[in-house]
Parts: structure tokens; C-alpha cells; sequence
């Protein structure tokens, strides 16, 4: 009995060692197969992401990715329109500055020029900057920024860098109306350099030229000719530059003045020393 018992145990030993033996064995061969196969298992996975997952994950990603671009652009967009401000506040800035310079430069010229103007004969009483015009078809004056506190009176003689712009009329306090020489009104009395054929001058009716109204002894002068005030009517000092004969009729001749009637920013009240 006791036999029996040990060929049971030693046989139940046997079967239990086989059977671990063998589950070695089996593990031992599932880990090399698996381990031959992991390199293969992986490379599919990889193709297979490659080929099915990678492009239905791009095109999922697609939108966000553009939607990030446009956050970026509108980004910069916003920065080049700030940018965009302040530059064209600088150039406006830059363009107020340069419009300033210019006017100082020109007004400096001006000034420069006006200083040099006024002959010795003349005696400077002051000097003035138009503040309007009234420059219309049958009415040629301007305003100036002088009266009689500043010792202007009425019928003085105005004058810039160029020659002769007029006279005073009107004047007040502060500010002073100057008749100019081109007015249907106004009347000069002058004389050619040449020949010195005095003439009574007065505005034509183009608004631009002066026309003779009377000619002393019928002397008629030359297209080119010089003409400058006479003195003789008491009202302008004598020779101031008035302008240049450019066409003669029959009875009558035709001057340009020197003087730019449009562009007059500054003139000199002047009298006879």
C-alpha cells in the first residue's frame, strides 16, 4: 500500500514537472515568436498609419492649421494698420512742418527783399502783410495790417520788392485799404526812362494792364520802354518802377507793372524823405 503511494506521488511529480517543463518551453517559444514578430507588427501599424490614419488625421488638423494662419495674419493685419496710423500722423506732422518752413523761407525772402527796395530817396514809414483781398472785376484793392496808429495815413504810397502797388485809401486804426494800380480808378502820373514823356496812367479794363489817358505833348513812346512815377502829381514819390510798355495804339499805349497783383504778401508804406 505504502509502494502504491509512493508510484502515485512519483508519478504525479513526473506528470507536474512535464507540464512545467512544457509551459517553459511553450512561453519560451510565444516570446521568440513574439519577439520576431514585434519588428513586423510595428511596421504594419506604421504603414497602416501612414496610409489611412495620417491623412484623415491632416485633414481633420487642416482647419485648425488654417484657422491658426488667418489668427496670425489678421495678427499682423491689425499690426501694419496701428503701424500704417502712426505713419501717416508722422507725415502729416512731417507736412505741417515742411508747409511752415516754406512759408518762413518765403516770408524771409519776401522780407529780405523789402529791406533792400526802398530808395534812398524814400523814407520807410512801415511795413505790413496783406490780411484780404477785394480783387474783383471793377474793384482792385487790398487790406493791409497797418493804420494810423503806425503814422499811415491816406494816398501814401505802397510798394513792394517789384515797384509800385498802389495807394492808401480808407485807413483806419489798426488796418489800412490799398487801391492798386491796376483799379479803373486809380491814377498815376509817370514818366519813360528813355525819353521821359510824361503820361497819366489808369487800370485797364483786362484788369491786368495800365492804359495811358493823357500824354503831355503827344509823345508817344516805345513798346520796351520803362515808365516810373513822375512826382509830379504830389500823391507818389518819384521814381518808383511802375512797369514796362508793351503794345501802343493810335491814342493810346499799354503798360505791364512789375508788380505780381496776385501774389502780394507783403508791402512797405513809403513816403518822400
Amino acid at each position: 500500500m505504502a509502494l502504491s503511494f509512493k508510484v502515485k506521488a512519483l508519478s504525479r511529480s513526473r506528470i507536474i514537472k512535464n507540464i512545467f517543463l512544457s509551459s517553459i518551453l511553450l512561453l519560451s517559444f510565444l516570446l521568440i515568436l513574439f519577439s520576431k514578430s514585434d519588428y513586423f507588427v510595428v511596421n504594419k501599424f506604421k504603414y497602416i498609419s501612414n496610409a489611412y490614419l495620417h491623412p484623415i488625421t491632416s485633414f481633420i488638423v487642416a482647419p485648425v492649421k488654417i484657422a491658426n494662419g488667418l489668427k496670425k495674419e489678421i495678427y499682423e493685419f491689425r499690426n501694419l494698420k496701428v503701424e500704417n496710423n502712426i505713419l501717416k500722423e508722422e507725415i502729416m506732422r512731417l507736412k505741417k512742418w515742411q508747409a511752415l518752413a516754406v512759408h518762413n523761407s518765403t516770408e524771409n525772402r519776401v522780407l529780405k527783399r523789402l529791406l533792400n527796395a526802398t530808395d534812398n530817396s524814400l523814407s520807410l514809414v512801415k511795413t505790413a502783410s496783406v490780411i484780404s483781398r477785394n480783387d474783383f472785376m471793377f474793384s482792385k484793392m487790398i487790406n493791409i495790417n497797418a493804420g494810423i496808429k503806425d503814422q499811415v495815413i491816406n494816398n501814401m504810397a505802397v510798394v513792394n520788392h517789384r515797384g509800385l502797388v498802389g495807394r492808401t485809401v480808407d485807413t483806419s486804426i489798426s488796418n489800412s485799404r490799398v487801391l492798386l494800380l491796376t483799379d479803373p480808378n486809380s491814377s498815376i502820373a509817370i514818366k519813360t526812362i528813355s525819353n521821359e514823356s510824361y503820361s497819366l496812367l489808369q487800370g485797364a479794363e483786362d484788369g491786368v494792364h495800365l492804359v495811358s489817358s493823357f500824354n503831355k505833348n503827344e509823345i508817344m513812346p516805345k513798346i520796351g520802354d520803362l515808365v516810373v512815377t513822375s512826382g509830379s502829381a504830389q500823391v507818389f514819390p518819384s521814381d518808383i518802377l511802375v512797369g514796362k510798355i508793351t503794345k501802343i495804339t493810335k491814342n493810346n499805349f499799354y503798360v505791364l507793372p512789375f508788380v505780381d497783383f496776385k501774389n502780394i504778401d507783403y508791402v512797405q508804406i513809403v513816403e518822400t524823405k
